[in-house]
C-alpha cells in the first residue's frame, strides 16, 4: 500500500493498479481497505481515478458472471488478470441474482487492486429480474464504504436497444435514476450498446445525452463483408467515429470487441470470413497496433471475453485456464 498525500505528486491510481499496488490520496482519511465512511461527495473521490487522458488503449477483460463466481474464485481470476497481463479494470458480463453477488465483486476488486465496470443485465427472456438486480448493486454499492473506489462505472444494460428490452424513454428514466444516486459517490452511468442498437431508434440522442460516456460495441466480424481479422480496421474507425459523433465528444470506450477462434457460438455474416485462433490473435494485435492513435483519441477497449467457457470461441483462456495465444496488449504507450 503507497499513501499519497501530495496532490501535486501526480499519480493516477488505475496507473499504480496496473503497475503496482492500491494508491489512495488520503487527505486525513483512513484508506479504503480499512472501511472508511465515504462522505456523499465527489471531493473525496475526484482524485481517485486517473483522468481519462492517462486511460487509453487496453483496459481490461469482459468478464462473465452468468456462473456466479465466489469471492475466492474473482480473487483468483482477478489476480491473473492484473498480475499477468496489466488489466486495470473488469467489466462485468452477464448476470448473477445471488443475494451475496455484487459485495463479493467489491470485496474482491479490492483485494485485487482492479476497478470494475458493473452492469445492470437485462437478459433475453422479457422478464424484470433486472430490477431486482438493480436494486441489489445500489444496495451493495450504498453500504459498502470500498465500492466508490472500487465501482468505475454501472451499465444500464449490455445491448438494450438492439434487444429491445425496454423503450427508449424508460432506459432514459432508468440512467438517470442511476446518475442521481451514483454521480455523487463519483460512480458514472452509461449503456452498452453497439451502432446497430442506437441506429435501430433513429440514433438515440435522447441516450447520448443521458450517458456519461458511451459505451461501444465493435464487431467487424459479423460484417456482410467481413474477410481476415487484419482487415477491420476500417470498420473499428467507422464505429468508434459513430460514437464520437453522437456522444458529442464525450468520451468513448468500446466495452465488447473480439474475433473468434471459432463459430460455435455464432456464425459470421460473410462467406469469407476466417475463423481461427490466430485470426483471433490477429484481431488483438490489430487493437493493440493502434495504441498511439487511441492515446490521442482518447480511446479505450476491453477485450470480449476473459474464459472460453462463458462463450465459446470468444475466450482469451481456454477450458482448462490456459490462454488461447499470447495476450499481452498495451495499457500504455
Amino acid at each position: 500500500m503507497v499513501l499519497l498525500s501530495d496532490k501535486s505528486n501526480k499519480f493516477c491510481t488505475t496507473l499504480a493498479l496496473a503497475l503496482s499496488s492500491s494508491i489512495i490520496r488520503t487527505y486525513g482519511l483512513t484508506t479504503p481497505q480499512s472501511s472508511p465512511i465515504v462522505p456523499r461527495s465527489t471531493g473525496f473521490t475526484e482524485d481517485w481515478w486517473c483522468d481519462s487522458q492517462e486511460e487509453y488503449g487496453w483496459l481490461g477483460f469482459s468478464y462473465s458472471v452468468d456462473s456466479c463466481p465466489s469471492e475466492v474464485e474473482m480473487v483468483r481470476e482477478f489476480s491473473w488478470m492484473k498480475e499477468k497481463k496489466g488489466a486495470r479494470y473488469v467489466r462485468l458480463y452477464g448476470g448473477c441474482d445471488s443475494d451475496s453477488f455484487n459485495n463479493d465483486v467489491i470485496e474482491a476488486a479490492a483485494k485485487v487492486g482492479v476497478g470494475v465496470f458493473s452492469l445492470i443485465w437485462f437478459g433475453f427472456d422479457g422478464d424484470d429480474k433486472w430490477r431486482g438486480r438493480k436494486q441489489r448493486l445500489m444496495e451493495s454499492i450504498k453500504k459498502n464504504p470500498k465500492a466508490p473506489y472500487v465501482i468505475r462505472a454501472v451499465t444500464c444494460g449490455s445491448e438494450p436497444l438492439y434487444d429491445g428490452v425496454l423503450p427508449v424513454n424508460e432506459l432514459v428514466k432508468q440512467i438517470e435514476d442511476l446518475k442521481k444516486q451514483l454521480n455523487p459517490l463519483g460512480i458514472s452511468v452509461t449503456l452498452s450498446e453497439m451502432p446497430a442498437g442506437y441506429k435501430k431508434f433513429n440514433d438515440t440522442p435522447e441516450i447520448f445525452s443521458a450517458v456519461d460516456f458511451v459505451s461501444l460495441h465493435s464487431f467487424p466480424f459479423f460484417e456482410g463483408n467481413a474477410t481476415t481479422a487484419d482487415q477491420s480496421l476500417s470498420t473499428l474507425e467507422r464505429d468508434i467515429g459513430y460514437g464520437k459523433f453522437h456522444g458529442g465528444g464525450k468520451r468513448v470506450i468500446i466495452t465488447q470487441t473480439g474475433w473468434p477462434s471459432n463459430s460455435d457460438t455464432w456464425k459470421p455474416n460473410s462467406p469469407r470470413a476466417v475463423v481461427s485462433v490466430e485470426q483471433s490473435e490477429d484481431y488483438f494485435d490489430l487493437l493493440d497496433s493502434q495504441c498511439e492513435n487511441f492515446r490521442t483519441e482518447q480511446i479505450a477497449w476491453f477485450s470480449h471475453i476473459y474464459n472460453e467457457t462463458s462463450l465459446a470461441g470468444w475466450g482469451i483462456v481456454d477450458q482448462n485456464g490456459t490462454e488461447k495465444f499470447e495476450f499481452r496488449p498495451r495499457s500504455f504507450c
